[in-house]
Formats: C-alpha cells, sequence, structure tokens
C-alpha cells in the first residue's frame, strides 16, 4: 500500500542510480563462481595438466610454479569476484523513494558528512568470505535499527551506483535543507555522524531544535585522518584499518580524532541542552536521550570473540558489537511507539 505522505515530496529530487537486481544478482552469482576458482582453480588446472604433479610431490610447497599459479588465481579470482560480488549488492540497492512509499514505518533518518562516507568498520565479520568486503560503519547501523524503520540517507549527487546502509534520496544542493527537514519531521529517529563539516553541524543544532532528544542518537566513530585512508596506495589495494592489524601509532591518531569531535561537540551542544553532557566518551561511541531528555552514554557492548585478536590489540580496542550497544536506544523507542 502506498504510503501517501510520501506519494509527492515537497522539493525537487534527482534520479537515483540504477536500479537493477536482475543485473545485480547475475553479477553477483558470477563474482561467487571467481571466488570459488580463484580458490580451488589453481590446483584442479595443474592436476588436469599432470594428475601426478601434487600426488607425487612431497616438495610442492618449494616449487615456485605451484605458488606463482595460486597467487595468480588468487588475485584474478578472488579479488575479482569479491569487486563484482560488492557491484552486484549496490545494484540492488533500493532506492529511497520506493522504500519510503511502499514500508509503512516512519523512517530513520541517517545524516552524516559526505566526507565521511567511506568510514569502515573494523568489527570483522565472522562468516565465510564476511571480511572481504568493505563493510561501512553505514552498513553496520543499518540492521538494527531496522527494529525502529528503514534507514534513509541523503546521497552524494553524481553517484553512479548506490551505497550500502540506507536508502538512498538524490536531491540538487539547493535542496538538501529541505529534504532533511522534511525527512526528520517524519522520522522516527534521527542518527547523526558527528563530523567537522559545516553541513553536518547544521543538521546536528537544528535537529537538536526540531526533533525531540529521545528520537537522537549521536555517533562518535573511530575515524583515520582522510588523506592516509584516501592515499592512492590504499586505493589499489582497498587497504582499511579494518583488514590489517592498527600500530599502535594509527590507533592513536583515531582515538584522538574521536575524542576531538567530541569535544567539539559538547562545546556546541551543551548550550542547547539543560542536562550536562558526560565530560568524555571514555569507550563509548553512542550518545542518545532518556526521555526526561538526559543525556546517557551508551555502553559499548564488545563481540564475544575479541579477546581472540591478540595479533592486532588496537583492532580489538575498536571492536563493537553494534546491535547490543544500540539496543537500549531502540527499545527505548520501539516502547514509546508501542
Amino acid at each position: 500500500m502506498l504510503n501517501q505522505q510520501f506519494a509527492k515530496l515537497p522539493f525537487e529530487t534527482l534520479p537515483a542510480p540504477p536500479y537493477r537486481p536482475r543485473r545485480g544478482g547475475a553479477l553477483i552469482a558470477f563474482g561467487v563462481v571467481l571466488v570459488v576458482v580463484g580458490i580451488v582453480g589453481p590446483s584442479m588446472a595443474l592436476l588436469a595438466l599432470d594428475p601426478d604433479y601434487l600426488l607425487d610431490r612431497d616438495d610442492v610447497g618449494d616449487d615456485p610454479i605451484f605458488w606463482v599459479t595460486t597467487l595468480v588465481g588468487f588475485v584474478g579470482g578472488v579479488l575479482g569476484g569479491v569487486k563484482l560480488i560488492g557491484r552486484g549488492r549496490r545494484m540492488r540497492a533500493v532506492p529511497a523513494l520506493d522504500v519510503l512509499r511502499h514500508d509503512p514505518r516512519a523512517p530513520v533518518l541517517f545524516l552524516r558528512s559526505f566526507d565521511d562516507d567511506d568510514l569502515v568498520d573494523p568489527t570483522p565479520v565472522m562468516v565465510p568470505l564476511g571480511d572481504l568486503f568493505q563493510r561501512r560503519y553505514e552498513v553496520s547501523l543499518s540492521k538494527p535499527l531496522q527494529g525502529i524503520g528503514p534507514m534513509i540517507s541523503i546521497g552524494r549527487p553524481g553517484n553512479k551506483l548506490a551505497l550500502l546502509g540506507g536508502a538512498r534520496l538524490f536531491v540538487p544542493n539547493h535542496a538538501w535543507q529541505a529534504a532533511v527537514d522534511f525527512l526528520r519531521e517524519r522520522a522516527g529517529a534521527v542518527v547523526l555522524v558527528v563530523g567537522r563539516s559545516e553541513g553536518i553541524w547544521w543538521e546536528i543544532e537544528s535537529s537538536m531544535r526540531a526533533v525531540p532528544l529521545r528520537r537522537l542518537l549521536f555517533f562518535f566513530p573511530y575515524v583515520e585522518q582522510a588523506d592516509r585512508r584516501r592515499s592512492i596506495w590504499q586505493r589499489f589495494f582497498h587497504y582499511t584499518p579494518a583488514r590489517t592489524p592498527l600500530s599502535s601509532k594509527a590507533y592513536k591518531r583515531m582515538e584522538q580524532e574521536r575524542q576531538d569531535r567530541y569535544a567539539l561537540f559538547r562545546q556546541r551542544v551543551q548550550p542547547l541542552l539543560s542536562s550536562p553532557l558526560p565530560e568524555t566518551l571514555g569507550r563509548c561511541q553512542f550518545i542518545d536521550f532518556l526521555p526526561d531528555g538526559t543525556p546517557r552514554a551508551l555502553p559499548t557492548v564488545r563481540p564475544w570473540w575479541w579477546p581472540i585478536v591478540f595479533m592486532a590489540p588496537s583492532t580489538a580496542r575498536m571492536m563493537v558489537n553494534i546491535p547490543r550497544t544500540l539496543r537500549p536506544f531502540v527499545q527505548k523507542l520501539q516502547k514509546s511507539n508501542a
């Protein structure tokens, strides 16, 4: 049934990137085949050429032909397959207008600076092949918040493919504030990634005035410096801090940026509140508000398996079980909406 309040929007919109679920599904299937071929293909090819090559040799581990073939197969198959799977998933991302018009629940509005679109969740996914994909924080947030409503976000104009996480609504630059005003008035919750751009600060300060505090959730992620996470080296190898053991120096940079963002938030937001914000974040990454308007830092819940990451203690410090950490916020809103 069509949701009438989103049937016609009072602001200009732009066409969304192509939504091609069938083609995306085909790319995903082909990518899975490439991954499997990349893993087992080199050995199978050597066996096909010479059935006794692996069976009758004890020194196969010292044979450069075996390792070169395996490496080429892995790079061409696994990494190429992962690329195709990721592209196929993005082609299957449902546009925001379809979500808004066909889901009767109030949406969750996700607001952030475009500069923070590429922030990656450093908590690995403990499923087969799960951690081969760059899973951004936004994707990790969207799943537990589905208990409130579908996540919607304003997309960056010019994107050729949608990003995963919040369903993207594309508007011209002159209409983004009108779009934010309209959506958050109808949102069941507003989630804001605290950053440094003037755009996100307009969204933060105006949301403090326009939205009941109990519906606001502020997120303070671990952030690497933009020039580092967007360097040519990282773009070529798709390196992210989530995929390699962090040095203590890198962790300290990210932690310092997180705490600096909170200090700026506390400085600019405290005058708008009647109750004091916590002096420091500690290990917490989220702040919401109790029904009486009291700020609450949500205690970070670690994944049950986080102690096994003994080789990367800095990464382990950043790991968080987002669904369990956000459970008090989700339950609070579900109770108030019941």
